[in-house]
């Protein structure tokens, strides 16, 4: 039978809370066993910006950050279950946390009508 605490485990809620400095929240989804999702690790994405710094302290889940609003899109997973966490700031230290949805990062793109 399965154990309860592994079906608790997957639907566990998100710990973590909008303007949260992204190195703490990261720390807390971690503990809560969510797993970094390495987005480029074929080496062939060309970093720009904020992406470079993320990269250099070791945060290999950002997939994209936006030049003009230093909007980043990190991605985890935790079982079948992924994360995507949306966070924003100039410097690593000071990026807040602004949202997060169960969303896949290899999920089709909408198709345009």
């Amino acid at each position: 039978a399965a154990s309860p605490l592994l079906a608790l485990a997957s639907d566990a809620p998100v710990r973590i809370h909008e303007g949260q400095f992204f190195v703490a929240a990261r720390k807390v989804l971690l503990k809560d066993r969510w797993r970094p999702i390495p987005m480029h690790p074929d080496g062939g994405y060309q970093y720009e910006g904020v992406e470079k710094h993320l990269i250099k302290r070791g945060f290999n889940e950002v997939d994209s950050c936006s030049i003009d609003s230093s909007r980043c899109i990190m991605f985890y997973k935790m079982g079948a279950r992924c994360l995507r966490l949306d966070i924003i700031g100039e410097q690593v230290a000071t990026m807040k946390v602004v949202q997060w949805s169960d969303e896949c990062p290899d999920a089709p793109p909408p198709k345009a009508e």
